[in-house]
């Protein structure tokens, strides 16, 4: 898919340590910003799904008392420490 090119605005900081990452991994800084770019929508957009699944499962009245999740935690808090 051809890449469309777009512009970024930011402050003098943060662009020179862009800068530093891409020339410590030996990559252009526009692959760097495009990269974070691409994580970021990723990590978004799992979480909106995430949200929106626990939306549903509310309004379906799916859900767990907290006190359930709270000894479940506790327990695996539990056997962590053994």
């Amino acid at each position: 898919m051809p890449l469309k090119a777009t512009s970024v605005r930011l402050d003098d900081e943060t662009l020179k340590r862009v800068g530093q990452m891409a020339e410590a991994m030996d990559r252009p800084r526009a692959w760097l910003m495009a990269e974070a770019i691409r994580q970021y929508v990723e990590r978004e957009e799992w979480f909106i799904r995430e949200v929106e699944k626990g939306v549903k499962a509310a309004d379906e009245r799916r859900l767990v008392d907290h006190a359930d999740v709270k000894a479940k935690w506790e327990a695996k808090r539990a056997a962590q420490m053994d």
